[in-house]
């Protein structure tokens, strides 16, 4: 007895021997071409992304060029600049005379000229460009001395800021020091300029900004250590010539 078929199969047995019709294969072909067109990475979304890489690339250009260190010649002219031109200024000095160390000081100044000098903690002296008074305070017998100056009066740099001034009025060729350091978590590099008897070390960041200072030289008895801050935010408390609480006023020598 010959095997029984279900309708079902047989129709597919005879499906698979007989030809297709003309009909049947193009229906084929265009279901498989609309397959392909599916399966396909659409062009909208190559286009967006392309757009977008070209977006990220921009923009790592734009910082690299951002981030790219300023050249040490650069970078010593706009240190020279911050120091011409400074807005305010904070330093703290450390001074040595003969290997001794001596009290630090601690100087803070605006471009206007006022300026406070904080010598260790024992004296203080505050210089009011507008008012023309300088007013010193010496903290342990808690004295203050007030004195006006004349209309006319320059100023004149403090025998611990000659160093600025110096390099203020600098114009030669300073030569790079090898190696770097690092100061207030930057990197820094370093300038010699020897002038006025002094020998000034000047160290600034890839930005240029002003970190610290050495002096000394042939001769001199004195060395010194300076932390520089440039344009710190400072109070104008700071410059006030007012008496403080506390504090009794002492008469200067006519002498």
């Amino acid at each position: 007895m010959e095997p029984t078929l279900s309708p079902a199969l047989a129709s597919h047995l005879q499906a698979l021997v007989r030809e297709p019709t003309t009909a049947a294969l193009d229906a084929a072909q265009a279901r498989l071409e609309r397959r392909l067109v599916d399966a396909r990475p659409r062009r909208v979304r190559a286009a967006r992304w392309i757009g977008a890489l070209a977006t990220v690339a921009t923009a790592c250009l734009v910082l690299a060029l951002v981030l790219m260190p300023t050249s040490r010649g650069v970078a010593f002219d706009l240190a020279l600049k911050h120091l011409r031109d400074f807005r305010t200024l904070s330093m703290t000095i450390e001074q040595q005379s003969q290997g001794i160390a001596m009290p630090a000081i601690h100087v803070r100044m605006d471009r206007a000229g006022n300026a406070r000098t904080d010598i260790g903690e024992a004296t203080s002296v505050v210089v009011n460009a507008a008012e023309h008074r300088v007013l010193t305070l010496l903290h342990g017998p808690r004295m203050a001395m007030l004195v006006t100056l004349p209309a006319d009066a320059k100023p004149t740099p403090d025998a611990a800021l000659k160093w600025l001034e110096a390099i203020r009025q600098f114009q030669g060729k300073a030569a790079e020091l090898p190696g770097q350091r690092i100061i207030d978590g930057r990197i820094a590099h370093g300038w010699q300029l020897d002038v006025q008897g002094m020998r000034i070390a000047l160290w600034a960041d890839d930005d240029g900004v002003p970190r610290a200072v050495e002096v000394g030289g042939h001769g001199m008895a004195m060395s010194q250590r300076i932390h520089v801050s440039v344009d710190p935010p400072l109070d104008a408390a700071l410059f006030s010539t007012a008496i403080p609480a506390g504090y009794h006023e002492a008469q200067p020598d006519r002498d």
